[in-house]
């Protein structure tokens, strides 16, 4: 009786021990799970998702005539600032002589757009309607999400196919990340579907066809005054503007 009260004490401790580990186990896998659901199609709890910082951009223009008269005044590069959801594109050309800022407002769906030539500073206020007119790429009949991967500015990215509805309208590709913690990055561009933020793309605005591509990322506090109107611009209708964006921009085109 003694020897079988023992073995029955051993093997309660041992079905004791089991549990414990089984236990263990299943809180594991359980607080993975949550982990990984609370991720999304966006950045994960696992490798985290910078959420301030700067994203420079190289500039080219395709079909440009290399030996146009302005092509030399062209800008070069783009910065994207990022924060608390919202977004500020800033870019200059000539020199300085023409500079143009659009500060996003992803929660407001508004967007900011800031002009600066010889003196004259302008900006008005669009709403999602308004930057139809800025934009003239039309909207991807489709989007093919691949399993394609590369490295762009250090970040990986995927690769998306647009499919247009004009079948003299190649397909296109874009690259975008979602090891940035942007919500909703893309709604202001014709690009709204992509689920990440966009590190190789083109984008045709004012009649000339811009290719941007990511050449670099610097995750940090951002200056909060990006956000802002900027001072001493003059607020004028969205129409206004793009006459102005128009007339300016042609001359680059020639």
């Amino acid at each position: 009786m003694k020897r079988n009260a023992g073995t029955q004490r051993k093997r309660g401790q041992q079905n004791c021990m089991l549990r414990s580990r089984a236990t263990s186990k299943i809180t594991v896998l359980a607080v993975t799970a949550v982990m990984l659901s609370a991720s999304g199609c966006g950045h994960s709890l696992l490798t985290g998702g910078i959420t301030e910082g700067v994203i420079e951009y190289k500039m080219s223009f395709p079909g440009m005539d290399p030996n146009g008269l302005m092509t030399g005044m062209l800008p070069e590069k783009s910065e994207l600032s990022f924060a608390d959801g919202k977004q500020s594109i800033d870019l200059s050309a000539g020199m300085g002589i023409f500079r143009t800022s659009m500060v996003i407002n992803n929660a407001a769906r508004e967007v900011d757009y800031h002009m600066s030539i010889m003196g004259k500073s302008l900006f008005a206020k669009y709403g999602p309607r308004d930057l139809q007119a800025i934009d003239s790429t039309p909207p991807p009949m489709t989007v093919l999400y691949t399993n394609s991967m590369d490295t762009i500015a250090g970040y990986p990215c995927k690769k998306a196919y647009l499919i247009y509805q004009d079948m003299n309208r190649p397909e296109e590709e874009v690259w975008y990340t979602d090891a940035i913690a942007l919500e909703d990055p893309n709604w202001y561009s014709p690009y709204k579907e992509i689920p990440g933020v966009l590190m190789r793309y083109e984008v045709v605005q004012h009649h000339i066809r811009v290719r941007m591509e990511a050449s670099s990322v610097k995750p940090g506090p951002v200056d909060k005054a990006k956000f802002e109107v900027r001072p001493g611009h003059e607020e004028v209708s969205p129409a206004v503007l793009d006459r102005e964006l128009d007339e300016v921009l042609g001359t680059f085109n020639q």
